[in-house]
């Protein structure tokens, strides 16, 4: 464990939380105990090995991949579903904050791109570079089978919720294999009859109704985390929208984060963060970052959402998978967007 001025060590920490969540913080003075940065492997046993210390890019802009898995014990644990670039200019005092869909095919993987961090983060920061064509400098990982624990760390989080919407499909962990009563003849005659998720919507004993309302409602870790895992609604479903609404919890937080209800308890919430959160930045690289940031509330941010709508169209890949292609057949045009959008 590294060992440091608890006052740095709380600007250091705050500044990077606020950052990755696309805040905006003034400078602030208490005193914490632990740090979550973890220079090792995320999740391989034999590849324990410390990152190297990279310098942080003091004339040009820097980024880093901020990374979302499901973590916990079942197939696809590491498949990162939540991949945000976050770009920084301190010159010009600009932040943006780039969503990459998980579905985007990379040839040279033969996979769909959340999957790269499962093959190392190199592999990750390569295929992001791939697409963005943005230098990755420094990644940072986060196990969502935590996710709750957060949220219930900071008290709840007032989430703006930005439309109506039901999902009545949302699984029920350990309920996966449930025959809701069905007969073996019964099953295998739906099976005749449905495939994929049009079968698995027959037995719905599996899964539970969600119901959001419009507007601003207190959430605990439980209900955001299905806010943000929901994917089925009629009305604000698939991985875009999920997309969206990572980014509305995302911004509750950053509100709760900086209120004094949870500043107070930020030696119980930076417990829970440092057993959650991987990275490649030391502290040496965080202090750097502080002194060019300045005050974060001098910076302009902007959201980028790389979708089917821009920059990627619906495809079919091997074994009839979803995927999501540059519509113009290569990486270029998502690159132009970016580079047009983001400074």
């Amino acid at each position: 464990m590294i060992k440091i001025n608890r006052k740095v060590l709380l600007h250091g920490l705050l500044y990077l939380a606020i950052f990755i969540v696309a805040a905006t913080i003034s400078y602030t003075t208490l005193t914490l105990s632990k740090i979550f940065v973890k220079n090792t492997q995320p999740h391989s046993a034999s590849s324990q090995t410390p990152f190297p210390s990279q310098p942080v890019p003091k004339d040009a802009p820097f980024n880093i991949l901020l990374l979302g898995y499901g973590g916990g014990n079942h197939d696809g644990a590491y498949l990162t579903d939540s991949m945000i670039i976050l770009s920084v200019d301190p010159k010009n005092k600009k932040v943006a904050l780039i969503s990459v869909p998980r579905d985007i095919w990379i040839a040279s993987l033969n996979d769909k791109i959340n999957a790269a961090y499962v093959k190392g983060v190199d592999q990750a920061k390569s295929s992001l570079f791939q697409v963005t064509g943005l230098n990755i400098n420094y990644f940072v990982s986060v196990d969502f089978s935590g996710f709750a624990q957060i949220i219930d760390a900071l008290g709840g989080v007032n989430v703006n919720i930005p439309q109506t919407f039901d999902d009545n499909f949302f699984p029920i962990p350990g309920l996966e294999n449930e025959s809701c009563g069905k007969s073996g003849e019964e099953i295998d005659a739906l099976k005749t009859k449905f495939t994929g998720f049009d079968l698995e919507k027959q037995f719905t004993c599996r899964y539970e109704k969600l119901h959001f309302n419009l507007g601003n409602t207190v959430m605990n870790g439980d209900t955001a985390l299905k806010f943000t895992r929901s994917r089925h609604s009629d009305t604000y479903g698939g991985d875009f929208s999920r997309s969206e609404r990572q980014f509305t919890v995302l911004k509750a937080v950053e509100a709760k984060l900086i209120s004094l209800n949870a500043i107070t308890k930020g030696g119980k919430i930076i417990n829970t963060l440092s057993q959650l959160v991987r990275t490649d930045l030391g502290m040496n690289q965080i202090n750097t970052i502080i002194d060019l940031m300045g005050n974060p509330k001098d910076y302009k941010i902007t959201e980028i959402h790389l979708t089917d709508t821009n920059v990627f169209v619906d495809s079919v890949g091997p074994g009839g998978q979803f995927i999501l292609t540059p519509k113009d057949g290569n990486f270029s045009s998502v690159q132009k967007f970016i580079s047009s959008s983001a400074f």
